[in-house]
């Protein structure tokens, strides 16, 4: 088997938590792309013009704009979709620390803990450090989880197909 040149200094136990959030996030991406392509093919709504995106904050804004476009007099359907697309969003960047920030460990006196080194790179380069536990991570995994289920029960319950 062939060694990695660099020894991350991350735990089984953090591995998997990173993985965790991996995998969830790839879940509820694929569920809310499914929903927007889906949206995107109505014809009400391919007349406002909206297009795949790349970035995860233009396809939520252009689902958000399908929906109130197509659920403008559904209240209800509409609350609970600008519910999921605003709590989605809101992980992200929880979900962009822990697999894209570098993860180390931190030294607090004689205590060794989990961290992460975050960098933005647009519109400045900016980085930061903070105190980030395995078991955080997870937490984040299970959020995330919570919103794909409700973007399936929401889609269960109010898209129908003719």
């Amino acid at each position: 088997m062939t060694k990695p040149a660099i020894q991350l200094l991350v735990t089984d136990e953090g591995y998997r938590a990173i993985g965790h959030v991996a995998a969830q996030w790839a879940y509820l991406e694929t569920e809310l792309d499914s929903l927007l392509s889906l949206f995107l093919e109505h014809d009400d709504v391919k007349q406002l013009g909206l297009a795949n995106a790349q970035s995860f904050k233009s396809r939520m804004s252009n689902l958000k704009e399908a929906s109130e476009l197509l659920l403008k007099d559904q209240e209800q359907p509409l609350k609970e979709i600008k519910g999921i697309i605003t709590d989605a969003s809101s992980l992200r960047g929880f979900r962009d620390d822990i697999v894209h920030g570098q993860w180390k460990l931190r030294r607090k006196g004689e205590n060794l803990s989990p961290g992460i080194r975050a960098i933005k790179s647009f519109p400045t380069y900016k980085t930061r450090e903070m105190k980030f536990t395995y078991e955080k991570a997870e937490d984040v995994a299970v959020k995330i989880s919570r919103v794909s289920v409700r973007v399936m029960g929401w889609r269960l319950k109010y898209v129908r197909f003719k």
